[in-house]
């Protein structure tokens, strides 16, 4: 039997539109078999190499755009039925951190709880994002992370030793 389809699902933790994406994929997953395979990218870095800009800026200043767009993001929510989800009052967010975590998170085996936890906290219950240093190395990563993290880690570390 053949391997299933792998798709590349590339996101960004502050877009909104990747974390909506992101909860339809299992219903996709499910109906067709194809596999996603999750991949950290820095929109933001997307758009400055296209030449492009985020719809936050491309809309601003134009009539009835942006009141469209929340149109289509109620429909979508409708569609999916998508009862957790909070537009982020700290948007836009820089994610730099937060994506190098994620791909640090690949790394080290604990993906799927960082993921999750970096999406309820930009899109389900959103909070401020605030940086710090976290080791002598000068990594970077929210607080919330730490604690996020931490019963993972120690599951992981126990199973090293």
């Amino acid at each position: 039997m053949a391997a299933p389809l792998t798709v590349e699902f590339h996101f960004d933790f502050g877009s909104p539109n990747a974390f909506l994406a992101e909860i339809a994929l299992p219903a996709i997953e499910q109906r067709t078999g194809v596999k996603f395979e999750y991949v950290p990218v820095l929109l933001g870095g997307v758009y400055k190499a296209t030449g492009n800009l985020s719809p936050a800026e491309s809309l601003r200043g134009i009539k009835n755009k942006p009141e469209y767009n929340a149109i289509e993001t109620e429909r979508f929510l409708r569609r999916h039925n998508i009862t957790k989800f909070k537009m982020n009052p700290f948007f836009p967010v820089n994610t730099l951190a937060l994506m190098r975590g994620a791909v640090a998170a690949q790394f080290e085996g604990v993906f799927e709880p960082y993921f999750r936890a970096a999406y309820n906290h930009m899109w389900v219950e959103p909070r401020k994002w605030t940086i710090r240093p976290c080791s002598v190395r000068r990594s970077w990563r929210p607080d919330w992370i730490s604690t996020a993290l931490s019963p993972v880690r120690s599951r992981t570390t126990s199973r090293r030793s």
